[in-house]
């Protein structure tokens, strides 16, 4: 670093960013350092700290420039062994390239024959009704891309001579039988985010937030963790995400196959909370807590609490306003607020847990919410557990799984979280 060309590094970083049209703040973001950082490695006149190194393959990514050009115009990598280097360079791009393409065919071939979603179009397909399907994926983030679930949206043909419950009847017994317990499928009844107009018949099938079971190895020595949010406070990704960075299997009580009648769902979930079950992650479902479903007894199990702001509690009273009102909430805000009451009252006095705040200011932009920054701020959090689980299990905080596996830079070591107005804190219940 002694011999570092700061001011031609810095020109051609400079150059490459501006090429590809970005900003300096979309630029750092990609880039996984604050705008701060960014500009002072290119405005300042002398070497960079060589924690630089870390975010090498997002700088030459973001400025189109390879990974070996970025070091000879820094006078780190001498002109004659320049051409080599950029040689073996094309030849590793070449057989990373040759490598994903191969896992992309075989992933393809996997979606063709095993994917639920495709399961569930086959299926339809196949009916004897011309039903009309429309398939959406939910998939959001900007720095942790995470697919949450398909829609496959059903439309009956103009002349069928049914009505929407029967279409509905028809659809989950007739046709998709033999799929829709096993695979965790049902009705979308809430507002479905990620479509301007949705059909009026959604079916959702599972993708990031399935039930699934843990990997059979590494084995992480932790208690089984409980997640307990209000509505609309991502508790089952934040769930699903934890489970996957301690390698923990993930219980979503929406994609278990439950009954319909919710006196049976309710049943059926308390039963399978009453004992903790190694190595998996239980979210509980927010909604059966106004239906008699109560907190699990959290002795042996480390409970995760969600916690919300005013603005998310009003945005999740309205895409929740039919379930409420069906609580018997004629406030929906009030059926709100006794969804976080209840989870508040299932914690007993010196109970340990964690407790996650999304704040309003990370979540809203204007008068709407970013689910893209809702995504984000919750895929960090999820990491900020699993890194303080880890580290009490005698691991190295990186985690061991899913999508916050994005986050660890080439190093090993995780991204540095960006400033977010919520947090994660370690409380014990009746403690100031």
């Amino acid at each position: 670093m002694t011999h570092w060309r700061a001011d031609e590094w810095a020109e051609a970083v400079r150059t490459g960013i501006r090429s590809r049209g970005l900003s300096l703040d979309e630029a750092a973001r990609r880039i996984g350092v604050p705008t701060s950082t960014l500009r002072s490695w290119i405005e300042h006149r002398h070497a960079p700290k060589v924690t630089v190194f870390d975010h090498w393959a997002q700088l030459a990514e973001v400025t189109g420039l390879g990974e070996a050009e970025l070091l000879r115009v820094a006078g780190v990598l001498p002109e004659s062994l320049a051409s080599p280097v950029h040689v073996a360079q094309a030849a590793k791009a070449l057989r990373e390239g040759i490598d994903q393409a191969g896992q992309f065919l075989r992933q393809a071939t996997a979606l063709v024959y095993s994917s639920p979603g495709t399961q569930v179009a086959n299926l339809i397909a196949a009916s004897p009704v011309d039903w009309e399907m429309r398939i959406r994926s939910a998939t959001r983030g900007d720095e942790v891309r995470v697919t949450y679930h398909h829609y496959v949206g059903v439309v009956a043909p103009r002349d069928f001579p049914h009505d929407d419950a029967e279409v509905r009847r028809i659809l989950e017994h007739d046709v998709l039988g033999e799929l829709w317990r096993p695979l965790g499928l049902y009705w979308r009844v809430a507002e479905v985010h990620d479509w301007h107009e949705p059909p009026r018949l959604v079916i959702q099938v599972p993708e990031q937030e399935a039930t699934r079971p843990p990997v059979p190895s590494p084995v992480v020595a932790a208690p089984p963790v409980v997640v307990l949010s209000p509505i609309w406070g991502y508790g089952e990704l934040l769930a699903s995400l934890v489970a996957d960075g301690l390698g923990f299997g993930n219980v979503d009580f929406r994609y278990f196959g439950l009954p319909d009648a919710m006196a049976d769902r309710v049943r059926i979930t308390a039963r399978e909370l009453a004992e903790p079950a190694p190595r998996l992650v239980h979210s509980v479902p927010p909604i059966m807590l106004l239906h008699g479903l109560a907190v699990p007894d959290l002795t042996g199990r480390l409970p995760v609490v969600v916690r919300y702001g005013p603005r998310m509690r009003g945005r999740a009273a309205r895409i929740y306003r039919e379930p409420l009102l069906e609580a018997g909430f004629a406030d929906p805000e009030e059926g709100a607020r006794a969804i976080e009451a209840a989870v508040e009252a299932g914690i007993p006095p010196g109970c340990a847990y964690y407790e996650v705040t999304l704040d309003d200011e990370d979540v809203f932009d204007g008068d709407r919410p970013s689910l893209d920054r809702l995504n984000d701020a919750v895929a960090w959090y999820a990491e900020q557990i699993v890194e303080q689980v880890l580290l009490g299990a005698g691991h190295p905080p990186v985690p061991l799984g899913g999508p916050l596996k994005r986050l660890v830079l080439p190093s090993g070591r995780v991204r540095r979280p960006p400033a977010l107005a919520g947090q994660v804190v370690r409380r014990v219940a009746g403690t100031s």
